[in-house]
């Protein structure tokens, strides 16, 4: 009755919105509960939308009738953990995962039947223990397969996924650790660390890395051994594979050779040569291919340098687009989710002040219909814009980013949150609604985020630039800088800036209190690295192959001086500013003892955290999940920030 009510509340009534007088009277947990509505997807037949709702504090599926949005009913009921992703493997099964783990990152599969009776059950089942993290993850979908899905499973050992074909209708037994219908496609030699499946299931290749050469593997259909297609050092130009297009034989890759930035190419898989360019610019990489099964056609190919930019191959996808942009100005526009006839359409449209709004698009009737919102208690005309920005770094880098001004501010001598992103390789900052910044802005605080060289996105120079020891050196000098740059600009104040981040963020957090101790009145480290040998010593053992790139990017754990130099843990003694340390017990990435022992050095010095500064949590990882624990973090920074910034 109670999971009832809660589905009449959210779907009959969008959940009552309350009207705010400014962004400061919004609560807490209006920007840190779990969306009232997310990931919006039709069946193959567009009768039926499902979406992740939040019922019982957790994420769960909920059906939709497409036609009237009535009828709303819950496959799911799970009050202790949260579903994944999902999608729709036929017009009556929806497949989801689910980590139960607790933050260990071990991810098994279900499935749901859409009937007047769901039923769950568990395809591949996930485990965790000494012997490190069994996990599933989903390859190929299938969608030309309704009863089969491409799946990858470590269970026979956990450094290396096998492959594996699994039947729908079959399950998993948890007695024995098994589902005795998969079938294993490929066995994992150790090395490979991804598989390429074309359109019809057929294995086709494979990508490896042993030490910092990269292999791709490659065998035509009906072949039974794979041959080496391409070896190359991870540092030198290269070719990442993307997949085929519908015809199983044109070849799609992301390739630097030649160039700086990626680009998408054909590759001759005969030949053994790059092909044909489809697309690149010069100033940043692109990122990813869309098309239209329908019409077995590449439609186009996004990238994102300041903005999300899409280019367009197609006409009728192009002049659709623009209808739909001119619609929605200033806005982002996507689709989400199509129907097998791709004429039924969710669209997404999303800002940096809007969390998102879910429409539906019928191609038949170039009819667009108002769904539900993603946030209806967060208010789109409350929240504060997203500004990118560019600057000079010390050294004469050209160094992005992003800063967001409080709405009622003037937008002169703010009190400034520094927020470096996690990874760092490869990641980037993005423009788009972040509720971190919008929180922070309606505190009346600014926020900057900054794409240090390490970042991704820019090219294969400026992610190098990063590598090498750069940790609390060159990468540290980039957030330094645009510190520097924002009060040259009158943006922030001096006297009131803090440091904020998670993960390779909280490192950064660490090396900006101890490296430049005078900079900053305050900082957050979230689920930080602060010992960088012990990184390497505790890491997970999926990441095992990766480990010698890993030297060449961060340094070599062996060299102890360059260990002692970059980590923030040797050098507590700098610390001037308070800090507040957030950390999961059961974080598999950047194990507790980073938070532990930086916690019992402070102590060692007379420094004594106060529970408002020391928050670890037994069920948590690396980020905190839990809409209760999420709660409690962020009405805890609220009151740091506003006691020392």
């Amino acid at each position: 009755m109670k999971l009832y009510r809660t589905l009449l509340l959210i779907f009959f009534g969008f959940i009552s919105i309350q009207t705010f007088a400014k962004a400061g009277d919004i609560p807490v947990e209006n920007f840190f509960k779990n969306p009232e509505f997310s990931g919006l997807t039709l069946s193959p037949d567009a009768s039926q939308i499902a979406v992740i709702a939040t019922i019982n504090n957790h994420r769960n599926i909920v059906l939709l009738d497409t036609a009237t949005l009535r009828k709303a009913r819950p496959l799911t009921s799970f009050d202790d953990v949260s579903v994944g992703g999902f999608f729709w493997a036929n017009d009556n099964t929806i497949v989801f995962t689910l980590d139960s783990s607790g933050g260990q990152e071990a991810f098994s599969i279900y499935k749901v039947t859409t009937g007047k009776r769901p039923k769950v059950g568990l395809l591949v089942g996930a485990t965790f223990g000494t012997s490190g993290v069994r996990s599933a993850g989903i390859v190929n979908t299938l969608p030309d397969d309704p009863d089969h899905i491409i799946v990858q499973y470590n269970g026979r050992r956990a450094q290396s996924p096998d492959l594996f074909r699994l039947p729908l209708d079959s399950r998993w037994n948890s007695k024995r650790n098994k589902n005795t219908k998969m079938k294993r496609l490929e066995k994992n030699p150790g090395n490979v660390v991804a598989w390429i499946v074309d359109n019809d299931g057929n294995v086709r290749g494979a990508s490896a890395l042993d030490g910092v050469e990269s292999t791709f593997y490659y065998k035509d259909i009906g072949d039974k051994e794979f041959r080496i297609l391409r070896q190359q050092n991870a540092l030198d130009e290269s070719i990442t594979p993307v997949g085929f297009d519908f015809d199983n034989k044109t070849f799609y890759v992301l390739s630097n050779i030649g160039r700086d930035k990626n680009a998408v190419y054909t590759y001759d898989l005969v030949n053994n040569k790059l092909g044909d360019l489809i697309f690149g610019v010069d100033h940043v990489d692109v990122q990813g291919l869309s098309f239209s099964r329908k019409r077995n056609k590449l439609l186009g190919v996004s990238y994102f340098d300041d903005y999300p930019r899409i280019e367009y191959f197609d006409e009728e996808e192009q002049k659709l687009a623009k209808r739909l942009q001119a619609a929605f100005p200033e806005k982002r526009v996507s689709f989400t989710s199509r129907s097998e006839d791709e004429m039924i359409n969710i669209v997404a449209v999303t800002s940096d002040t809007d969390p998102g709004q879910y429409y539906l698009y019928d191609r038949n009737k170039n009819q667009l219909r108002w769904l539900i919102p993603a946030y209806a208690s967060l208010e789109p005309k409350l929240m504060s814009p997203m500004k990118p920005i560019k600057f000079e770094s010390r050294d004469g880098l050209t160094i992005h980013g992003y800063v967001t001004i409080p709405k009622e501010s003037d937008g002169k001598k703010l009190p400034l949150i520094v927020n470096p992103h996690g990874g760092p390789f490869g990641v980037r900052d993005f423009w788009g609604f972040n509720q971190e910044h919008q929180f922070f802005a309606s505190r009346g605080y600014a926020t900057v985020q900054v794409n240090f060289r390490g970042s991704g996105g820019y090219g294969r120079n400026f992610e190098q630039a990063g590598y090498g020891g750069k940790w609390g050196a060159e990468m540290q000098h980039d957030i330094t800088d645009v510190v520097k740059y924002l009060v040259d600009e009158g943006i922030a104040d001096p006297e009131r800036v803090c440091i904020y981040g998670a993960s390779y963020g909280g490192y950064a957090t660490m090396a900006g209190l101890t490296f430049t101790p005078d900079l900053y009145k305050c900082g957050i480290n979230y689920v930080g690295v602060t010992d960088v040998a012990m990184l390497f010593d505790t890491m997970p053992k999926a990441w095992e192959s990766a480990r010698e790139l890993l030297k060449i990017q961060i340094g070599d754990p062996e060299d102890k001086e360059l260990m002692h130099r970059m980590s923030p843990l040797s050098h507590v003694d700098k610390i001037k500013a308070p800090l507040m340390i957030v950390q999961g017990a059961k974080d598999p990435r950047v194990v507790k003892a980073h938070a532990t022992e930086l916690r019992d050095a402070l102590e060692a010095r007379g420094v004594k955290l106060s529970d408002d500064e020391w928050i670890m949590k037994q069920d948590e990882g690396h980020g905190f999940r839990n809409e209760k624990n999420k709660f409690e973090l962020y009405k805890k920074i609220e009151k740091f920030l506003a006691k020392n910034l």
